[in-house]
């Protein structure tokens, strides 16, 4: 995290937020950093009655409602935590419960490091330019470019950050949040590095480390967050992306809204999903599709205000792509391709 940051973009405490009460962090504590940027410390709420500290790790900030919970659960996956002052490890020290199983978490950064930054020369023949990630990025940027730069723009779940980059590249300042300590620190590593860097899973137990050369813009803050319950004053950005997310969280239509919430008034929002719903991480009654329509169909509805017109959503769709192919190497000999939803649309503002 780069210290001016924190002053461009007021962060909110997520445990004691309310209408009332919206306390932004305060960076209290360094401990470590590398330049300008600041590798551990802990960012503090201003309120008196909550005073909740939020760790900075591997220059990512967690600013999750329920820190220790959030840990327990994901200090098992972990495969890239290493503190490096005494203050830091001993404040995890005291929130931890099991060891590290560092292989499947391994596996899965390599599959999401991957997906936004290499070219995959080795594809499947069948596969085609489909095995090339670049396709699915350049989509992406020509759907989000904007007439005129942002102030701040929002990448929910940004995973290692390509988004978020590329966001920053028309943007004073993009945020990308996600729960996955894992890609976060990977994507901040990046930009203070300058170096794409991780271990490509070849097979089974296999890796092999990739190197490459990236210039990351430095107007990129990550964090670790819940874009459920994101921490942010309502109205911050001027742009809002949710790529690939919508069938990944718990509550679809509850995204759906906070991303509303975040979002201006003539604002963009951009999302993306191949609509791949899992009852494990959502109900069925909670996935966006039903009998009569589509999943594509129905977001659609959503936006524009058909649907659920108690949300009070009145978006102008932009543009809309149905079938932007998008792979995912899991390793040599296991590839995933999938057909996204790609939208852009805007917020009508109150007087229209």
């Amino acid at each position: 995290m780069h210290e001016g940051h924190i002053e461009q973009l007021p962060l909110i405490c997520p445990r004691c937020r309310s209408p009332e009460v919206q306390s932004p962090l305060e960076l209290q504590q360094i401990f470590k950093r590398d330049g300008g940027f600041i590798l551990e410390g802990f960012l503090v709420c201003s309120f008196q009655g909550c005073q909740m500290a939020y760790p900075i790790l591997a220059g990512v900030p967690i600013i999750v409602k329920d820190v220790e919970a959030w840990w327990n659960a994901e200090q098992s996956k972990l495969s890239s935590v290493a503190c490096g002052t005494p203050q830091i490890r001993v404040y995890f020290d005291a929130l931890s419960q099991s060891e590290p199983n560092r292989h499947a978490e391994k596996a899965l950064l390599s599959t999401y490091m991957e997906s936004h930054y290499a070219t995959h020369e080795r594809a499947p023949q069948g596969f085609g330019g489909f095995a090339d990630s670049g396709v699915f990025w350049e989509r992406v940027v020509d759907i989000a470019q904007p007439d005129t730069r942002h102030k701040h723009a929002l990448d929910l779940g940004c995973s290692v950050g390509r988004c978020t980059f590329e966001l920053a590249r028309f943007s004073e300042l993009a945020v990308g949040i996600d729960l996955n300590f894992d890609a976060v620190s990977a994507a901040a590593g990046m930009q203070r590095t300058g170096t794409v860097s991780y271990e490509r899973r070849k097979r089974g137990r296999c890796f092999e480390t990739v190197q490459m050369p990236y210039s990351p813009p430095q107007n990129a803050l990550f964090l670790v967050g819940d874009a459920l319950d994101p921490p942010f004053l309502a109205e911050s950005f001027d742009l809002v992306a949710g790529l690939n997310l919508i069938d990944n969280v718990s509550l679809p239509l509850v995204l759906i809204g906070q991303m509303d919430a975040l979002l201006r008034d003539g604002g963009t929002l951009v999302l993306s999903s191949p609509y791949e719903w899992r009852a494990d991480i959502a109900e069925r009654a909670e996935w966006l599709e039903n009998d009569a329509l589509d999943a594509a169909t129905m977001v659609r509805n959503i936006l524009e205000g058909g649907l659920f017109p108690q949300m009070g959503l009145k978006y102008e769709i932009l543009s809309e792509l149905l079938d932007v192919p998008w792979v995912l190497r899991h390793h040599d000999r296991y590839w995933s391709l999938f057909l996204v939803h790609l939208i852009k649309a805007r917020k009508r503002e109150l007087a229209s």
